[in-house]
């Protein structure tokens, strides 16, 4: 029998985590994907402008905030902001947008050869089953642009920053606007890197 053929019903047998991500991110696309999208699927997070804006909450309401409660950073905080507009403006050249298409598609190939490999490796026996399980968690997370748990640090700064602001909790907001500088500071140069590498022959 084909491996494609049965590659469903070992699944459906050994599998308690699930898979829907996974299959969703080797799916064949039919409507021409957004830099954005082509961007999220390299690094696994969104950059969707959420590091200016959140709702009502544009750049310059950002300066605002930093200029009443840590006006030493405005500077830093300028450069960021300006240093995220150039390279979203490089993002979408053609150049770089054609060579994160080519870096999409040859991780999505190497990430369906090996889940193939995995797939083989269970049915010969060379794996047990939790290892098959265990070892296609690491597959679907990885050449992600951010580990799990930074993710999820993330997550909790900006839940934090949002709810000081909202609340003008003085000190909590000069204390979390500086970490979520050297967030956007750190995104900026994983960006940075991502068109470096995209745009390499």
């Amino acid at each position: 029998m084909e491996k494609k053929k049965w590659i469903p019903a070992v699944l459906a047998a050994i599998l308690t985590i699930p898979t829907a991500a996974f299959a969703a991110d080797t799916e064949v696309k039919t409507e021409k994907p957004s830099i954005v999208t082509e961007v999220s699927s390299l690094i696994g997070h969104a950059f969707g402008g959420h590091m200016f804006k959140h709702g009502a909450m544009d750049e310059q309401k950002w300066l605002e905030i930093v200029k009443q409660y840590t006006p030493d950073q405005v500077d830093e905080w300028q450069k960021a902001i300006n240093e995220r507009k150039a390279l979203w403006k490089q993002l979408n050249t053609e150049q770089v947008k054609k060579g994160i298409k080519a870096k999409r598609e040859k991780m999505k190939k190497e990430r369906e050869a090996a889940f193939d490999k995995l797939i083989d490796q269970l049915v010969n026996k060379e794996i047990t089953k939790e290892q098959f399980k265990q070892q296609l968690k690491e597959l679907k997370t990885a050449n992600k642009w951010l580990p799990q748990a930074s993710m999820k640090e993330t997550r909790e700064l900006r839940k934090q920053l949002h709810k000081a602001i909202k609340e003008k909790d003085r000190d909590a907001i000069a204390t979390l606007l500086p970490k979520w500088l050297k967030h956007i500071q750190a995104e900026n140069q994983r960006l940075a890197q991502l068109i470096k590498d995209a745009t390499q022959k």
